[in-house]
Order: structure tokens, then C-alpha cells, then sequence
């Protein structure tokens, strides 16, 4: 129960401080601040997965893909309100890649294993989330709302439910803790959160049914999101990826948005 409590503490802590970041991107003089923000929490989750991987004896370029996955947050930034910028986020890329084997030409410390783990964490985490940055700026912060609340309440009903009814196990291998009926139930929260969003707030504008169908899609997004960071960790026998009090740590805080972020924004993109 101690430890249901921090988590509960600490969670409502870092919400109302993501909120607060929310609301102030609205004025044009934070908006670098918010993208700065961003980037430092992917720069973080990015550390995590590159330590996780050095467990397993490998040595990703941790330094080329921290400052690299900041540089290329805040450039989908730049590119975001400057639309003569649109082509500085594929440079970015382009620098990262050619100087990962600009390093490799100087040693030979497995260069195949360990440029492909050093970009495989931007696939996985920085171009993705790096997503929040359009979906905010070009459609309203409403909408990151919605993101983070449907996302993040399945994650929580998930939780709850499987802790007090959970039996039967989704993935042992993966994730022992998690069951079945903290999934459903999960899913449900998450699909209700979106049907209530658009309920009592129609300046989303979405449909009820179209409510219905995104808040499913994305509750299924967000626990895909959770079973593939608890597949990472369990290769190397980790519970958590940090020891921050309450949260595990800031690659346990974003695992679920992974695919709930670019799937909500592709929904944006092509229905509106």
C-alpha cells in the first residue's frame, strides 16, 4: 500500500507539472520551452533504454544519441512553425548516421550491433514521441490532453483492476504482473475516457463514434506500448528502468505513448 501511494503521489505530481507545461505552450514565448521540455524528457527516457542495453554487454553511442534525439525534437519544433525548416529533422538524421560511422571507422568495438541498438532507440522513442510537438502546435493543446488522458488512465485502470481481479496472465514471459483482466478493464477505461472527452468537450470534434473508435484504438496502442518496454526489460532481467520514487522511471512513464502518439497524430494528418 506504501507503494501504492507513491506511485499515486508522484504520478499526480508529474501530471499537474505536465498540465501546467501544457497550458503556457499556448503563449508563443514558451513554445520553445515546452519543445525544449519535450526533448529532455526523451533525451532521459533514451539514457534509460541506452543503460538497459549496456547491461547486456553492448555500447550503444549514448552521447551521439542523447544530444542527437534532443537536437531532432527540438528541430521538428523549428520545422513545425517555420515551414522553410521542413527538411532540418531528415538532416538531422542524416548528421546522426554518417558521424555513428564516423566513429566506428576509429574503433572497432561491434560496430553493426551497436549503431543499429544507438538507432534503434530513435525509431523507438524519439521519432515517435517527437510527435507531440506538431499534434499540440498545429491542432491545439486539447488534443495532447485527450492523448495523455486516454493513454494514461488506461494505463491506470489497467493497473488497479489487475491488482485487485487480475488471474489469468496476458504475457507470463513478459510481464508477469499483468493479466487479462486488467487489459479489458483497461481498455474500457481508456474508451470511456475518450467517449466522456468528446461527450462534454465537442470542440475536439469528434463524433461519438468516431470517440468510441479512436479511444479503442489507442487504449490497445498504449498496453502494446507497455508489453514491448517490459519485453526490453525482461531480456536483461530489469523490473524498472530508473529508481525514480514512485514512477520506476521516465522509460516506464513513456512506453505507453510510444504508439499512441504518432497513431493519434497519422489520425489528425488524414481525417481533418
Amino acid at each position: 500500500m506504501h507503494n501504492l501511494y507513491q506511485r499515486l503521489l508522484v504520478s499526480l505530481g508529474v501530471i499537474l507539472f505536465t498540465l501546467i507545461a501544457i497550458y503556457f505552450s499556448a503563449y508563443t514565448v514558451f513554445r520553445p520551452i515546452f519543445s525544449l521540455f519535450l526533448a529532455a524528457i526523451v533525451g532521459a527516457a533514451l539514457w534509460e533504454l541506452y543503460k538497459i542495453a549496456k547491461i547486456k554487454g553492448y555500447r550503444p553511442l549514448s552521447a551521439l544519441g542523447i544530444i542527437g534525439s534532443i537536437a531532432y525534437v527540438y528541430s521538428i519544433f523549428l520545422a513545425t512553425e517555420y515551414p522553410r525548416f521542413d527538411v532540418l529533422p531528415f538532416a538531422f538524421l542524416l548528421f546522426l548516421l554518417m558521424g555513428g560511422f564516423v566513429v566506428y571507422f576509429y574503433t572497432r568495438s561491434q560496430p553493426l550491433v551497436n549503431l543499429s541498438l544507438t538507432f534503434f532507440g530513435l525509431i523507438y522513442l524519439t521519432i515517435p514521441l517527437s510527435l507531440m510537438i506538431p499534434i499540440i502546435f498545429d491542432y491545439g493543446r486539447s488534443y495532447l490532453i485527450f492523448l495523455i488522458a486516454v493513454t494514461k488512465l488506461t494505463d491506470t485502470g489497467a493497473y488497479f483492476i489487475g491488482s485487485y481481479f487480475g488471474k489469468t496472465k496476458l504475457a507470463p514471459y513478459i510481464s508477469p504482473n499483468k493479466s487479462w483482466e486488467g487489459a479489458i478493464g483497461g481498455f474500457f477505461i481508456g474508451t470511456l475516457t475518450s467517449f466522456l472527452f468528446a461527450l462534454f468537450y465537442p470542440k475536439l470534434g469528434f463524433t461519438l463514434i468516431e470517440s468510441i473508435i479512436v479511444g479503442a484504438v489507442l487504449s490497445l496502442a498504449s498496453q502494446f506500448g507497455d508489453l514491448t518496454e517490459s519485453l526490453l526489460k525482461r531480456d536483461v532481467g530489469v523490473k524498472d528502468s530508473n529508481q525514480l520514487p514512485g514512477l520506476g522511471g521516465m522509460l516506464d512513464v513513456v512506453d505507453s505513448l510510444v504508439f499512441t502518439t504518432p497513431l493519434l497524430y497519422f489520425y489528425l494528418k488524414l481525417g481533418y
